[in-house]
């Protein structure tokens, strides 16, 4: 009789175990900075990464960041811009519309539902407030970028940048955010 009572209360157990983890987080507001840090031999800034949902270093894993946020020209004698980049093959941005008011921006990123047809671009730049950008990940997924504040001091040596952003991301690969 005890044989067939442990059965059904070690599955009931085993089943109650797996279901306290937390679901994936696919969207917050993160401050990215340009700023390095020294490690040893190298320096790293810190980048955003949508499977951890949170800063990580840029190196020496390179690929663990999605996008990091740098300054500088992006053109040969250019002016010095903030800008978003991203460790992949193909363009991975597109600049989906920029707006008047953070209250636009807000409105058209929340009513960004599916990804049309845009042109990609290798970086985002330059990046303003209130702009709303589409991110191509290395790993066929995309994410949604909605700009809310820019800094940039240009005097510094180097340029420093800090920038405010949302973003929601869609694991599964579709090309529709919830």
């Amino acid at each position: 009789m005890m044989k067939h009572w442990l059965i059904p209360a070690l599955a009931a157990l085993l089943l109650f175990a797996g279901c306290g983890s937390e679901d994936q987080k696919t969207s917050g507001t993160i401050t990215l900075t340009n700023e390095l840090y020294e490690a040893d031999s190298y320096y790293y800034a810190l980048g955003l990464s949508f499977v951890e949902a949170k800063e990580v270093p840029t190196l020496p894993d390179a690929y663990r960041a999605d996008i990091k946020l740098m300054a500088g020209p992006v053109t040969t004698g250019g002016p010095v811009v903030a800008f978003l980049s991203a460790n992949t093959l193909d363009p991975p941005f597109a600049l989906a519309g920029a707006y008047g008011s953070e209250s636009e921006a807000k409105s058209a990123f929340n009513g960004l539902k599916s990804i049309g047809i845009y042109s990609w671009v290798d970086l985002a730049a330059p990046l303003a407030a209130s702009q709303v950008w589409i991110i191509k990940n290395r790993d066929a997924t995309y994410a949604k970028l909605r700009i809310i504040r820019v800094t940039l001091d240009e005097a510094a040596s180097p340029p420093e940048a800090s920038c405010t952003l949302e973003w929601v991301w869609q694991p599964d690969g579709s090309s529709t955010f919830q």
